[in-house]
């Protein structure tokens, strides 16, 4: 242990971190010979990171990667011959006298333009936002049929193009407000513009129909905030490339962009004689974060049949590890916390918890059932009841734990080798509700008690900004765990609403690694830095590393809120290439374009809800046991019953998992 601390420091000390000199430039283990045996780890750098003669986007390796994938699934697809276009389209301005637009055929295609009263700018707004934060594509053709007064070098007012937009309409006399816009004139210019400036130009033929091609891809800019980035293609040229078109932020996130936000595609002209023709769009089709199928057994406190003596209010805050037994099943660990007594409570008096631990084997492949569940009867760790609310002399000796996190450590045929488990713990039942951090490895199956150790792992007095350490997870700092962990957690600082999440190194003795006079500890999300979905604080980091041969990559899920009580789930990514500078340092954790990834009103929170009243309250993740490309996440709803009353649910999802 000496040693290993030495090391560290030794490296700490020399100033090298990830996060000031990350070693882009290692070589994969075979040093590149016969193509490398590597990944692509990184898809936005320039570099060939595997050797293999291929970098980023060109390297097969990034094809589910947001930034490069290429499978699109069509969202619009308008060939202007529908018998009435005000199903699908608005006609804008909507205020005045009712119009119509022309729709010639050039060479069998049907194109639209020509709008009636076309002295001023007119607009067929698409009626449904097009999902584009997570990348997408607008695919049309433009064409001009008299160049008469227009010349191929000045814009003129006749005109048609393809706009992007958040609005809905238009003002009479007004174009539509652009978020991009690509606009053929009637003498040839084609203009790409922002807010009506120009950013692009090329020129086009006459009498010949134009393709236009945007392209869309999220990103993050240099203050790791999420944007749009565009790239257009005029005919078979490239005439914008990577464009800072809009914030994410700002995109629609209602009707059909609520899970997904986008803009309004539009055909606009002014003037005859300039078309637009055939108009698709598409939304990126690759596996990515914001992407679940649900599973079918929602599982609750009694159909787990925890006792009611100690859960009998509340389960909640799930953790969840996944393995092989010794015939090659797979098995499924699920640790919850409970309480006899409602957290609604909180408020006003102290409620106590404890945490029940329930076991179950399937076969590979198979989801699993409401009824196979191994429990215990009283709580895994815990009191029994863990709350004494209304009792007369209470519990005055209980130690209230909760919130606890599985990490599963499996051999190389992925049978289970230990499982360890963190939770938070009181540090002393007066003053109530100050807790610290607790990592033990638990003897035996759900019905083996584990006792709560005398002291913490970690306590408040070891980080002097938190008055109280919540939430903890773990990931191994190596792929067998030999140098230990990293520990995150909450740290309250106030009354208020959490707003950072820290973790520290933790040995494989599970005691605390220590940095000039203090734990070895880093900061890795703060809700100030993340943007307005994190505007009212974070917390819960659930957090997953995988090791490749040349890097690894870290995703950490989290709660979040953008205002009190509106919990979220979030998810962070830090990819290295230097696996060995994880024993002693974090990289930096970037926010996923598309924050958050779940909310309160996404279809899989509210799916199967009575009344208008679900809440997210947790979320687990664990690679499956039999499939490590697939992970299962446990989410945790609160659902307000219609009279008063509240029941908790745990919902199984699953989403694959791509490394890179």
């Amino acid at each position: 242990m000496r040693a290993l601390v030495a090391a560290l420091l030794l490296a700490l000390m020399s100033g090298c971190t990830l996060l000031n000199t990350p070693d882009r430039n290692l070589q994969p283990p075979d040093g590149g010979v016969d193509g490398g045996i590597g990944i692509e780890l990184f898809c936005d750098d320039g570099l060939d990171d595997d050797d293999d003669s291929l970098s980023d986007c060109a390297d097969p390796d990034c094809a589910e990667e947001l930034a490069c994938c290429e499978r699109r699934s069509t969202t619009l697809s308008e060939d202007w011959t529908a018998g009435d276009l005000t199903l699908t389209w608005v006609f804008g301005p909507t205020t005045g006298d009712p119009w119509l637009p022309a729709r010639p055929a050039f060479e069998g295609t049907t194109f639209v333009g020509d709008f009636e009263s076309s002295d001023e700018p007119r607009a067929l707004i698409s009626s449904d936002c097009v999902s584009l934060a997570l990348g997408g594509w607008v695919n049309t053709a433009l064409r001009s049929t008299d160049a008469t007064g227009c010349t191929n070098d000045a814009p003129c007012d006749r005109y048609a193009g393809v706009v992007l937009s958040v609005a809905t309409d238009l003002a009479p006399g007004s174009k539509l407000q652009d978020e991009l816009a690509v606009t053929l004139h009637a003498g040839g210019l084609v203009l790409v513009t922002q807010a009506d400036v120009e950013v692009a130009r090329t020129t086009a033929g006459i009498d010949q129909n134009t393709e236009v091609e945007i392209v869309v891809r999220p990103t993050l800019n240099a203050e790791a905030q999420p944007i749009l980035k565009a790239t257009v293609t005029v005919g078979s040229e490239t005439v914008l490339e990577s464009f800072p078109m809009s914030r994410i932020e700002d995109l629609v996130a209602t009707g059909e962009c609520a899970q997904i936000p986008g803009l309004h595609v539009a055909a606009q002209s002014q003037g005859d004689g300039v078309y637009v023709g055939p108009l698709t769009t598409a939304k990126q089709d690759c596996a990515n974060p914001s992407q679940f199928q649900k599973q079918v057994a929602t599982l609750t406190g009694a159909s787990l049949r925890f006792a009611p003596s100690w859960r009998s209010a509340y389960v909640g805050s799930p953790a969840l590890a996944s393995s092989r037994n010794a015939v090659s099943d797979v098995q499924w660990d699920l640790i919850v916390e409970g309480s006899n007594d409602s957290p609604d409570l909180e408020p006003v008096t102290h409620i106590g918890y404890a945490l029940g631990h329930a076991r179950e084997t399937t076969d590979e492949g198979d989801d699993w059932s409401l009824d196979g569940w191994i429990t215990s009867d009283g709580p895994k760790v815990g009191d029994d009841p863990p709350s004494c609310v209304g009792v007369p002399g209470g519990c005055t000796d209980n130690i209230s734990v909760r919130e606890p996190h599985l990490l599963a450590e499996l051999n190389e045929d992925r049978a289970l080798r230990d499982l360890v488990l963190s939770f938070a713990r009181e540090v002393t039942p007066d003053p109530p509700d100050i807790f610290g951090l607790q990592v033990i490895r638990p003897v035996g199956g759900p019905t083996t008690p584990a006792p709560v150790p005398t002291t913490p792992t970690l306590s408040p007095d070891d980080v002097p900004e938190c008055i109280s350490l919540r939430d903890p997870s773990l990931i191994p700092v190596d792929p067998e765990a030999q140098q230990g962990y990293w520990l995150f957690f909450t740290c309250v600082q106030g009354a208020g609403p959490a707003t950072e999440i820290h973790a520290v190194r933790v040995s494989r003795a599970l005691e605390v690694v220590q940095e000039g006079g203090g734990p070895l500890r880093r900061v890795v999300l703060t809700a100030g830095e993340l943007g307005p979905f994190a505007a009212a604080g974070i917390r819960s980091a659930e957090p997953l590393v995988a090791f490749a041969e040349d890097g690894l990559r870290l995703r950490i899920w989290f709660l979040a809120q953008s205002a009190p009580g509106d919990w979220s789930i979030a998810l962070a990514e830090a990819r290295t290439h230097d696996v060995e500078m994880l024993a002693f340092e974090l990289p930096e954790a970037l926010p996923f374009p598309v924050n958050p990834i779940l909310t309160n009103d996404s279809s899989l929170v509210r799916s199967e809800c009575l009344g208008d009243d679900c809440s997210i309250t947790g979320i687990a993740v664990t690679p499956r046991g039999d499939d490590p490309e697939l992970l299962r996440f446990l989410l945790a709803r609160r659902v307000n019953l219609p009279g008063g009353g509240r029941t908790d649910q745990l919902i199984p999802l699953e989403q694959v998992w791509r490394m890179p």
